[in-house]
């Protein structure tokens, strides 16, 4: 990686088994690093480029130290993109996340509609219904 690149930007943890980073730059603005050819971009560019993140616990992601962002960190945008995008992969492994006691409460409409979704395996319809269930109770 270019290293007036890795001068300019903090990595704060690597991205599944690939050759990205998700750091902080000067500015403690989130941005993605591509260790390969030095490219990098902001999470809201391309927030697909977070979903390996999804592949680890929820609390190994979130409790990272972020002290020095002048943004919230992505989670909340990574776990609802991953809940509506075109696989189940990605939707069951947010799921996990909001099973596992990530806040639930934003996704209340997006697990609604994953519940009810035909296009969903059963499994998800039904992760989906359990989760929203707890969601709207009184």
């Amino acid at each position: 990686m270019d290293n007036d690149l890795m001068a300019d930007n903090r990595v704060v943890m690597a991205i599944g088994k690939h050759e990205l980073r998700l750091g902080l730059d000067s500015g403690g603005h989130w941005i993605v690093l591509s260790t390969k050819d030095g490219r990098h971009w902001t999470p809201a560019e391309n927030i697909q480029s977070l979903l390996p993140l999804l592949e680890q616990r929820y609390e190994a992601v979130t409790t990272l130290r972020t002290d020095q962002a002048s943004d919230p960190p992505p989670w909340d945008d990574l776990v609802r993109y991953a809940l509506s995008c075109w696989s189940d992969y990605w939707a069951g492994l947010a799921l996990g996340w909001l099973e596992d006691g990530y806040p639930a409460a934003p996704f209340r409409d997006t697990v609604r509609s994953l519940k009810d979704a035909p296009e969903r395996t059963e499994i998800i319809r039904q992760r989906s219904l359990r989760l929203w269930c707890e969601l709207t109770k009184p």
